[in-house]
Parts: C-alpha cells; sequence; structure tokens
C-alpha cells in the first residue's frame, strides 16, 4: 500500500496562539549505546525527558553524575572510563533522575610496537584478519592517507551488537572522502530543478503493517494443503461466464449497481457492504464508484479514460515484471474501487493518508462450498484494489481535494498495489504453496520495483543508465516522472542512508528504511545478474520459497547469499558517486544516489551516515546492518583503531572492512 506524508516548513516569524510551555517532566529515559567499554574508552549517553503520556518534551538542564569518578567519569553525557570497575551513572532533569550502569574493562593494548603498519592502495578494500580486529595499524605514508572503516553484521540477528572503535594517533577529516564526491555535492544553480522533498510517514506504515499482520494471522489458517488447480477449476466452472464479485457478469454493463465490502479493517468478519455503481469497463479493468461519494469526482469520462490508463500503462508494465494474476474470478479484469471508505481510513489532520490498498481477503471464497480454501466470508472473491474518491469538499480530510493529483497519484499505488495482488494470486492459484503470503520486507521491495519500472518508462529510462540529476530533472518532463513516480522511493532510501547501522534490507519489518533499503538492494541485485530484470521478479513470484531463502535461490547465480549481496551493497553506498577507482561491483549502475538524493532532495550534503574515528565512536548494530568510520593518517605517521564489543573481542559475524579513500 502507498501513503505519503507531507513536508512541513518551518515559519520563523508566525502570528497565532501563545504558547502553553513545555509539559511537566515525569520522567528521564537514558539511551546508552553500550554499558561496556575500556579504560580510556568513552561512549555517549543521552536523557530524555518525558511527560506523563511517555512523550518528550523539552523539560530543562541535564544534570549528570557518576558513582566513582575512579572508574568512570561523566561530562554533558560523555562518559570516559578510567579504571576497571563498575559506576552507575545518573542523569537529573528537574526533580527526576534515571541512571545506567557502565561497566569499565581492563585497557585494551593500542601498541603497534612490532606491528608493520598497514597500507593500501587508493580504492582496495581489505578485509581486517584476526589480529587486526582488536587493534588496527594504519602507515600514513608518505603523503598522508584518508580511510573508511566499515563494520558490516553479517546475520539475520535483530539484536544489536555494539561496536566501540577508538583511534588514537588518527586525525579528522573534513569534507567528502575525495574531490569528485565534494564537487558532486556542490550547491545547485538558483534554476536547478529540484525534486519535490517528500517522503512516507510513519502512519501509513502503520496502517500497512497492521493489514499484513491481519493477513497473515487470519488468513493464512484457511490456506490447506492440496491441489488448489481444482478449487480454481470449481469455481470457475460453477460461475460459467459471471464473475465471482457478487455474480456480475464477465463484461457488466454500465450503471450496474451491486454490494461490496469495503472495510479495510478486518479481514473475514464485520462485512461493510457499500453499493457500488460500474462506471467503466476496460480490457483489463472494471471500474467501480461508491454511490455515496461525494459530489465533485471524476466523471464517467475521466473512470473510462483512467480504466484505458490502466489498460495500456500499468496492466502491461506489471505483467511484464511479475506475471498475469490468475483471474479466479474469470472475467479478464481487475476491479478498482473508488469508494470514501479509503478516505475515511485518514483522520482529519493526521500528517499523512491513505492512498489506497489491496486486502488479500479478496481472493479467498466466501463460503465452505470447496475444502481446499476455507471461507473468509467478508471476501469479496475477486482481484481487486481500494482507492479513494475526490474529496473536492474535505469532508473527510484534507486530502485527495484535486482530480488531476488524485489522478496520477493513483497511477503510482496501483503500480505499486498490482504487484502484491500478482504475488498473493499466483502463490495460491498457480504454484500452489501454503507459503501464499511473501515476508513483508521482500514483498514491499518488488512494488516499490514497480514504481520505479512504471517511472523508467514514464521518463524513458532504462536501467544501468548511472542517472544523476541534470538528467533525471533536465527539463520538466523529466522532474514530473520522478516527482511523480520514483521521488518516494529516494526518500525512503534517503532515510535508510541517514541510519544504516540499526536498519537493514531484509528486517521483518515494514519501516520506511527497510522499504528504501530492500527496493535498493533489489535493484542492484538485477543490476549485477546477467539476466533481464523479469527473469528474477517473475522467479521471486513463482516459487513456493518466501523471504531470505527465495532471494538466495534466484540470485544464486550472482552472490553466494543475501549477506555478500548486502555486503557489497553497503560498500556502494560509500563509493557511488565518490570518483574513486574501484571495482565496478561496489557501484550502482543505474542510479548515482548521491547526486540524485544529496542534491535532488535539496540537502546538499552526502545523506550516509558516518562517524568521525579522530577519537570514539559506537556503531550499534542490528542483522544486515552497517557503519562507516572515516579517519586520517598524517604524513608519516602511524595509527591505530582499538575495536570492541561489550568490552571484549567482536563477534566473527561482524564483519569489518578497511577502504583506503585517499
Amino acid at each position: 500500500m502507498r501513503y505519503i506524508t507531507l513536508g512541513l516548513l518551518l515559519c520563523a516569524a508566525c502570528s497565532g496562539g501563545g504558547s502553553t510551555g513545555p509539559a511537566a517532566v515525569a520522567s528521564v529515559q537514558l539511551n546508552a549505546p553500550t554499558n561496556t567499554i575500556a579504560v580510556g574508552q568513552t561512549t555517549t549517553i543521552t536523557a530524555i525527558a518525558l511527560d506523563a503520556s511517555g512523550t518528550a518534551t523539552t523539560g530543562g538542564t541535564v544534570t549528570w553524575q557518576t558513582s566513582s569518578a575512579a572508574i568512570a567519569t561523566v561530562t554533558a553525557g560523555l562518559v570516559t572510563g578510567v579504571t576497571a570497575g563498575s559506576a552507575a551513572i545518573t542523569a537529573t532533569i528537574g526533580t527526576k533522575s534515571s541512571q545506567t550502569n557502565i561497566t569499565v574493562t581492563p585497557p585494551i593494548s593500542t601498541s603497534c610496537s612490532g606491528v608493520t603498519p598497514l597500507s593500501l592502495s587508493v580504492g582496495a578494500v581489505h578485509t581486517l584478519t584476526g589480529a587486526e580486529r582488536s587493534t588496527l595499524c594504519i602507515s600514513g605514508g608518505a603523503a598522508g592517507s584518508e580511510y573508511v572503516l566499515v563494520p558490516f553484521k553479517a546475520d539475520t540477528v535483530s539484536a544489536p551488537v555494539s561496536v566501540l572503535m577508538t583511534g588514537s594517533g588518527t586525525l579528522a577529516t573534513s569534507g567528502a572522502p575525495t574531490a569528485a564526491a565534494a564537487a558532486s555535492l556542490l550547491p545547485a544553480p538558483a534554476n536547478a530543478r529540484l525534486l519535490s522533498s517528500v517522503t512516507h510517514g510513519a502512519f501509513g506504515a502503520a496502517f500497512e503493517h497492521r493489514m499484513r499482520v491481519i493477513e497473515r494471522n487470519q488468513l493464512t489458517p484457511l490456506v490447506t494443503a492440496g491441489q488448489r488447480s481444482t478449487l480454481l477449476r470449481s469455481m470457475q466452472r460453477a460461475s460459467a461466464n459471471r464473475s465471482a464479485i457478487f455474480n456480475l457478469p464477465s463484461t457488466p454493463a454500465l450503471g450496474t449497481f451491486f454490494k461490496l465490502n469495503a472495510n479495510g479493517n478486518d479481514a473475514c468478519t464485520n462485512r461493510q457492504n457499500h453499493t457500488a455503481r460500474i462506471a467503466a469497463v476496460s480490457n483489463a479493468a472494471i471500474i467501480a464508484v461508491d454511490s455515496l461519494a461525494p459530489a465533485g469526482g471524476f466523471t464517467d469520462a475521466e473512470y473510462a479514460s483512467f480504466a484505458a490508463t490502466f489498460d495500456t500503462l500499468i496492466f502491461p508494465l506489471d505483467t511484464a515484471a511479475y506475471g498475469a494474476p490468475a483471474d479466479l474470478d474469470n472475467n479478464g479484469r481487475v476491479l478498482i474501487f473508488f469508494t470514501q471508505a479509503v478516505n475515511q481510513l485518514t483522520p482529519p489532520g493526521s500528517g499523512g493518508y491513505i492512498g489506497g490498498f489491496f486486502f488479500a481477503r479478496d481472493l479467498f471464497p466466501d463460503s465452505t462450498q470447496n475444502s481446499l480454501l476455507e471461507a473468509c466470508p467478508a471476501s469479496n472473491q475477486g482481484e481487486m484494489f481500494y482507492v479513494p474518491v475526490v474529496d473536492a469538499s474535505s469532508l473527510y480530510n484534507g486530502f485527495f481535494v484535486d482530480k488531476t493529483a488524485l489522478r496520477i497519484e493513483l497511477i503510482g499505488t496501483l503500480a505499486h498495489e498490482f504487484q502484491h495482488l500478482i504475488n498473493a494470486s499466483r502463490r495460491l492459484y498457480v504454484t500452489q504453496t501454503p507459503n501464499w503470503d511473501e515476508d513483508v520486507w521482500l514483498n514491499e521491495g518488488m512494488s516499490h520495483i514497480a514504481e520505479e519500472i512504471l517511472y523508467f518508462h514514464e521518463a524513458g529510462f532504462a536501467p544501468k543508465l548511472n542517472l544523476g540529476l541534470s538528467t533525471v530533472a533536465g527539463n520538466q518532463a523529466a522532474l514530473d516522472a520522478i516527482n511523480n513516480y520514483q521521488v518516494q522511493n529516494l526518500a525512503r532510501l534517503e532515510e535508510y542512508l541517514k541510519a544504516p547501522g540499526l536498519n537493514s534490507p531484509y528486517a521483518e519489518n515494514d519501516s520506511l528504511p527497510t522499504r528504501g533499503s530492500t527496493y535498493q538492494l533489489l535493484r542492484y541485485s538485477m543490476d549485477e545478474s546477467a539476466q533481464p530484470n523479469n527473469v528474477y521478479l517473475h522467479a521471486l513470484i513463482n516459487t513456493q520459497n518466501t523471504g531470505i531463502v527465495n532471494y538466495n535461490t534466484v540470485f544464486a547465480g550472482t552472490f553466494p547469499n543475501i549477506f555478500t549481496a548486502v555486503q557489497q551493497q553497503v560498500l556502494a553506498n560509500f563509493f557511488g558517486g565518490a570518483g574513486i577507482a574501484v571495482d565496478p561491483k561496489y557501484a550502482f549502475p543505474s542510479w548515482n544516489y548521491r547526486d540524485v538524493i544529496g542534491n535532488g532532495l535539496n540537502k546538499k550534503v552526502n545523506p550516509l551516515a558516518m562517524q568521525s574515528l579522530a577519537g570514539s565512536a559506537t556503531f550499534g548494530l542490528t542483522g544486515g546492518g552497517v557503519g562507516y568510520g572515516r579517519f586520517r593518517v598524517a604524513t608519516g605517521g602511524t595509527g591505530s583503531i582499538v575495536i570492541s564489543a561489550a568490552g571484549g573481542a567482536v563477534p566473527a559475524n561482524v564483519v569489518m572492512l578497511l577502504i583506503r579513500t585517499q
């Protein structure tokens, strides 16, 4: 499902009512990246004031205390290990306090005595050896050198590992890693066209996640083992030339009224029937409109035009990429239901909205006349989507007031949702697998690829063109195409790049950073593979596998496993657009993301989060998470990086990679 949050502009001098002031502090929340450091190492603890409802408030000044300055000192949240032992660190805001214990372990040797310092060529990627994983010694060489140290957690364990790195004899870097990278992030000319700065929000993500949970919990028990082709044939025989959607003819007459369940919150219970009218019929679509839709909406001629667009644009693009839907209702078409029930899912004043959805319950029978799929009584029994109506008078909220804007939004929405429909229907009725419900991360990633496929078509581009800002926004038509169909993929990817340690392309959640990184992983994986894109997209759907097993099987000819693929992806996020001569596998053939996101979304900075290893830095890593620590070693000097996790050795599942950048 697609949804959007509108960016807000901050007003420096606005008139209005007076401020009510900050809420009273009810508690203090402490966030410690790690609770174990070695002597001489540091970690930074943050303190957040919470009100009675648990919401962060501005609170007041934070006062820090340590139970033993001989073991650990604390200044403005920065804790430094002094002597081995344990100390309680307390933060107080007003009258409320919170405490956390810090364990200080014996010092880790930072000596490079007797060790030949490592020296790499520019662009080289070096995997740290066992000895280097505790203390890394690096030569500055005859002209000084710059590096980035990259810890990557190559597993699926979501519990974060905190990797602490402390530099000695290292210097801070400044600016981009190369002159080429710096030049790519110069402020754009005053007349440059910039991409719309919009991102998806938590509102829509929560709705999406809730629906997927409902489907998995309520529909999966209805999927029984057996020959589901028997079910499909029996439904088709029973309906003859009539649709399973409330006995509509295969080609229903315009103006026909019938009932559709429009409940977007419950799968198989609480049917909420709405009277719908057939407004348009095309080769691939049936357009139904809620009889209670407000005035000022699309005309029947506009609905017919929309159906024609579905026929000529969305249907052929998605079916070429993913395959045809199963057509369980035997009418050769997809029903698109315009209903205010979708508008009503977004309360007034929300920061985002629901732009439409597919509900897998409609692929199930509504009675137990067959025993191969058990009944979902609220099913509409057919391939269909739910989309909002024009709300010209803002009866429901402030969204969808403009016909033209809604029509453009719906084209992208249906490209996204059609993948979900094809995926579920083919798994249920073609491959006939009990594993009908693809893992959320991979399912959403494929739908975001569907949006990109639509963008490529409308912009006249194709994969592997290394698209930069000057190309994708070089004229108004190109700018419109990326703003209409691809900018949300880029915005989600930016959310991932800002926090790559605690996010992952294969995380078992529906977060925006996960969606952005999964989209990028699939685009990168197809670009690195030999066959056309649709070979891999078809294979991801026409299988009994799901999730990581599905990915590993489909891309086995390109990568040994998903961990190798993501390791290359995260290095490409550093190298891409940086102007460093590097192995081509560490580049994105289709996009210069550094340029398009860094300049196009009007940030003028590299969106990839990095830390300095001139001192200490802590990297929290979930499964698939990565960190980037930059440092410089002076001419003729030797720098050392001491690396630990929880005061001991870094776990073997954390791969440590060193890259020389200058």
